[in-house]
């Protein structure tokens, strides 16, 4: 028998049940994150919880922050294929609010897993706290995110040329942020109201509407620019 070929399923399944085992550690990660916080979530317990050996959390992540890494991972990467996949060709007003939908469905849907990645985000700004995270790269690469559809908004006419895209972007990633806080710290909030009123002010602050361009195209002309498109006839002059 092929040797190669008798190790290759071997090999497939090995993988197999390492990324099972992975997923199953995450996900009891995030369960006593969510129940217990971060004190309470030990490689132990996240182990046991998994259905796994005491150690093996321990020996596959290291420490808590490799597993805390993991966790931030994890969810950050399901996020952004949610948004990816709802932005999808959208430019402009139209892919923020995509995003923003796309946002709302995540925290519906995933709560727990949002609870976990925000409580990590917050806990890397403690000076004293053992796990960092790069916070300041995924805020970095979601604001130039918005900022490329900003752009690609205003090459295509749909936003106004006078809207500066990263400030608009950091503006738009701080609503985010804010309403995530609010919604976390009061489940009770109005989540769907509030992404609501967002969607609203992104179209109001970005999208060139059709009366917009009525108005642009009533204003008139330049007297320069007037006699360089329509010079006055001359007058003969009297014999």
């Amino acid at each position: 028998m092929n040797k190669k070929a008798a190790s290759a399923p071997r090999g497939r399944k090995q993988a197999e049940r390492t990324a099972l085992s992975d997923r199953l550690l995450t996900e009891a990660a995030i369960e006593l994150l969510v129940k217990h916080g971060i004190q309470g979530t030990t490689l132990q317990a996240v182990g046991e919880r998994a259905g796994y050996s005491r150690g093996l959390a321990t020996h596959r992540f290291g420490s808590k922050a490799g597993l805390f890494g993991k966790v931030l991972q994890v969810a950050s990467m399901d996020w952004l294929e949610r948004v990816q996949e709802a932005v999808g060709p959208r430019v402009g007003a139209d892919a923020l609010c995509a995003a923003t939908d796309a946002a709302e469905k995540f925290f519906r849907e995933r709560p727990d897993e949002v609870r976990a990645m925000y409580l990590l985000w917050f806990l890397s700004i403690d000076p004293s706290a053992d796990y960092q995270s790069n916070i300041a790269n995924v805020h970095h690469a979601q604001r130039r995110d918005v900022a490329q559809w900003i752009k690609a908004g205003q090459k295509a006419g749909l936003v106004h040329a006078d809207v500066d895209p990263m400030r608009a972007a950091e503006q738009y990633a701080a609503s985010m942020a804010g309403i995530a806080y609010q919604w976390l710290a009061n489940p009770r909030m109005p989540l769907s109201l509030m992404f609501r009123q967002l969607k609203s002010d992104v179209r109001a602050r970005l999208e060139v509407r059709d009366d917009d361009r009525a108005a642009s195209a009533r204003k008139p002309r330049s007297a320069g620019a007037a006699d360089r498109e329509e010079p006055r006839p001359r007058v003969a002059a009297a014999r």
